[in-house]
């Protein structure tokens, strides 16, 4: 008889363990230090083979790159040559991301500079060092500044719906429990005169989507239907001024609008 624990079915169903999302989200937030963090960030993201990540200031006030390290995992040889040879100058990724709040993957990335006839360089290099791929998701400051989460990969990601935004979820847990734990400036909520006006559904939507719900579990738990969930959801994206769900329930946190 082998010592094989089987996980039972009810073990299995926990949406914490079913869900990287949302067990990343409760186990990070329990994390007491930058260590415990990273170590938990490195253990969900093992599930998409992604063996590198950090948490970089990506521009600061003045628009200029640098990717200074405030926390994660990098390949260190590669990281070595990065800085070495300067390579945040030329990194076109940083100052793309100055004018968008969505994420984008390496490969992606790369074709779209290919096809406008600009330097990929930097990526064969990466290659080199068995990075081949990677997920980058740009965070504005208040300040003007920009921080950054970038995965990194030794093959190409799957550009499905569900890993790209789980990719997304993992990204943004990370930076606010960066926040939480003093590694970066959290922003002062907005005065109550600067904040956009939602209500009280909205609110909830919100809230719900920022637990892993989707629009048919919000509707049943708040007894509406599917459609009228996702109107409150378009309304919210509106009054905040973002073009996604997930992007609003960042926005509604950090303006003190719902929980973080």
């Amino acid at each position: 008889m082998s010592g094989r624990i089987t996980p039972s079915a009810a073990f299995l169903a926990d949406p914490v363990v079913s869900d990287p999302v949302l067990g990343f989200a409760e186990t990070s937030y329990r994390a007491t230090n930058v260590e415990e963090l990273d170590a938990t960030m490195a253990d969900y993201l093992r599930r998409f083979d992604i063996n590198a990540f950090v948490l970089c200031r990506a521009t600061d006030a003045e628009k200029l790159p640098s990717a200074a390290r405030i926390a994660g995992s990098s390949k260190r040889e590669w990281r070595a040559h990065y800085d070495a040879n300067g390579l945040a100058k030329s990194d076109g990724i940083l100052g793309w991301g100055s004018g968008t709040a969505a994420p984008t993957t390496w490969m992606t990335f790369r074709q779209d500079q290919v096809a406008k006839g600009n330097t990929a360089r930097i990526y064969d290099e990466a290659s080199e060092f068995g990075l081949h791929d990677g997920f980058y998701l740009p965070i504005h400051q208040h300040d003007g500044s920009m921080l950054a989460v970038s995965m990194m990969a030794s093959q190409k990601l799957p550009e499905t719906r569900s890993t790209l935004a789980a990719l997304h979820m993992l990204a943004v847990y990370y930076h606010l429990a960066a926040e939480r734990l003093g590694l970066v400036h959290k922003p002062q909520p907005a005065a109550l005169a600067d904040r956009p006006a939602l209500t009280k559904r909205q609110r909830e939507c919100l809230n719900w989507v920022r637990a892993g719900k989707s629009s048919w579990e919000i509707g049943q738990i708040l007894n509406l239907s599917e459609h009228t969930v996702n109107e409150h959801l378009q309304a919210a994206r509106r009054r905040l001024g973002v073009r996604t769900t997930t992007q609003a329930v960042l926005e509604a946190a950090v303006r003190g609008l719902i929980a973080l």
